[in-house]
């Protein structure tokens, strides 16, 4: 009965000695440096104040334009195009124009411009 007793206990030992290898990738974690990052919607300000930051994420930006406010005091898109053009300098692409409203005094046409980056 000793040696059953003892067999035991230095299978246990055994087993709680044995060290399970590290990789090498664990051992050497590197640190991703960033820029930090762009505040878009002071981007905007300076560009086009009349256009909109509808929504900034780290890697996803919507810019909103209505259509009366462009129209009407510039006559033209052309502030819209240029707040996207402002965007993409720092890497954003353009991925869709999107609109909402029916273009009427009560329910104004909207664009929406959904920009991402990698």
């Amino acid at each position: 009965m000793k040696k059953l007793l003892l067999g035991s206990a230095i299978l246990i030992i055994f087993f709680t000695t044995v060290d399970v290898p590290v990789s090498e990738a664990q051992n050497n974690m590197s640190l991703v440096l960033r820029p930090p990052p762009i505040d878009i919607k002071q981007l905007i300000l300076k560009v086009s104040p009349l256009i909109e930051v509808e929504y900034q994420g780290e890697s996803i930006v919507i810019l909103k334009a209505d259509e009366d406010t462009l129209l009407l005091t510039n006559s033209s898109m052309s502030p819209f195009w240029k707040a996207i053009d402002a965007v993409k300098h720092y890497g954003y692409s353009l991925n869709d124009i999107g609109t909402s409203g029916m273009g009427s005094q009560g329910n104004p046409t909207r664009f929406y411009a959904i920009m991402s980056k990698p």
